[in-house]
Formats: C-alpha cells, sequence, structure tokens
C-alpha cells in the first residue's frame, strides 16, 4: 500500500532501539497514524508493522524481554517524551484508529524486539501523523 500523502514520513529504522521524531502531540488533541513499510529481526523473512506474534526458535521462551511483551515480535510500539518524562511503551502496528490519549510530548517509536539485540535488524517503517482534532 502506498500512503499519498504530502505529510513527511518519521522514519523508523530496525536497526535503531528508538527514533525520537520532531513530532510534538498536543493535549486534547486527536492524531491518526499513517503507517507503511516492511522490516526483519536477523534472517527472518520481512513483516509489516503489525511484527510477528510466534517467530519459532529460541525466541518463544523470551517474549518476557521484548520491550512489550504482550505485542508481537518486530511490532511497530510508539510513546512519548515530554515535560513528565517518558510514557510507556504501546503497540501502534498498522496505525487503525484516531488515538486521543497519548500524553504531551515528542513522539518515539522502535521495532518490538528485545533491547541489546536491535543491531541485526534490517528495514525501516515510514509513519506519517496526522492532526485530526477539528479546527487543528
Amino acid at each position: 500500500m502506498s500512503i499519498p500523502s504530502p505529510i513527511r514520513p518519521i522514519e523508523v529504522p530496525a536497526d535503531q532501539s528508538c527514533v525520537t521524531s520532531d513530532f510534538e502531540i498536543e493535549v486534547g488533541h486527536r492524531y491518526r497514524f499513517l503507517v507503511e513499510g516492511q522490516w526483519a529481526d536477523a534472517t527472518d523473512p520481512p513483516t509489516g508493522p503489525e511484527g510477528v506474534a510466534h517467530p519459532g526458535g529460541i525466541r518463544e521462551g523470551f517474549g518476557w524481554a521484548k520491550r512489550l511483551p504482550e505485542a508481537a515480535w518486530m511490532a511497530l510500539l510508539v510513546r512519548t517524551r515530554g515535560p513528565k518524562g517518558k510514557s510507556p511503551w504501546r503497540l501502534l502496528g498498522r496505525g487503525d484508529g484516531v488515538w486521543s490519549d497519548l500524553p504531551p510530548g515528542r513522539l518515539q517509536f522502535c521495532a518490538n524486539d528485545v533491547p541489546g539485540f536491535y543491531r541485526n535488524n534490517s528495514g525501516k517503517m515510514d509513519v506519517r501523523v496526522i492532526d485530526v482534532t477539528e479546527g487543528g
């Protein structure tokens, strides 16, 4: 799927443990996320932003070590970094729906992998953020 939009995407490389964007979430605003791309963990087949629920091998026993254990491996995660610190990681995946409950701050993204094990990942996601607040 190609996202037709004049909004410049935020590039989220899979081999970076955290990408801090310049996009600032504002209190009371509503946002829609458009996500496209593929990435992979080590030599696994590429996956989209929804990740892989059961990648097999040794990772099956280490799901607890992922940044967000309840989300699939390599799923796209989001949080904010603002005046009150960093919010918890949340599953963004394909970005379905409208988000209105993110705390204020700069958006951060990552693949749901084990901290310290990002260097063997490849690919990227492009994330576009649209403020859909009425009058915004």
